[in-house]
């Protein structure tokens, strides 16, 4: 098999995207549970607990899943940052992706569509203002979930 000649921007976009899981997954295990994990997690923008939290009302249960989904994005973050420099020739990396695809689909339904800032449950047509934070939140989670798809293969 031939491997793929990697363009200058596919490597600023796995770059970029490794840096941002790593980030987001260190954020997202230094959440503690309870009421201020969750008050912090809307105020830091971790989407990811936020969705976990809209989903699962039981909060062990939440936080157990909160914490697998932070070391997932902590471990896909550090794999395709060394894949830039390595061939790992894990397949690792893409299981983790395709983990983190389905997770932000989520993050998508539940933050941008079901969401109190969604388009079901806010008032995004109040004002222009608040219709154009919608649209800045929607496309960054596009964004990222466009970045992995297309850093996946």
């Amino acid at each position: 098999m031939s491997e793929k000649r990697r363009t200058i921007g596919m490597v600023i976009l796995q770059l970029g995207l490794a840096l941002f899981f790593i980030a987001s997954g260190i954020i997202t295990l230094q959440l503690d549970s309870g009421f201020f994990g969750k008050i912090e997690a809307g105020l830091r923008n971790n989407e990811v607990a936020y969705a976990v939290n809209s989903l699962i009302s039981n909060g062990s249960a939440a936080d157990a899943v909160i914490i697998a989904l932070g070391i997932i994005e902590l471990l896909a973050g550090v794999f395709l940052l060394l894949q830039l420099f390595v061939n790992t020739g894990i397949r690792l990396t893409r299981v983790l992706m395709l983990v983190i695809i389905v997770v932000w689909i989520a993050v998508v339904i539940l933050v941008d569509i079901m969401g109190k800032s969604g388009i079901l449950g806010g008032n995004v047509f109040s004002s222009l203002s608040s219709l154009l934070a919608y649209f800045k939140q929607l496309s960054a989670h596009l964004l990222v979930l466009g970045s992995v798809v297309v850093v996946k293969d």
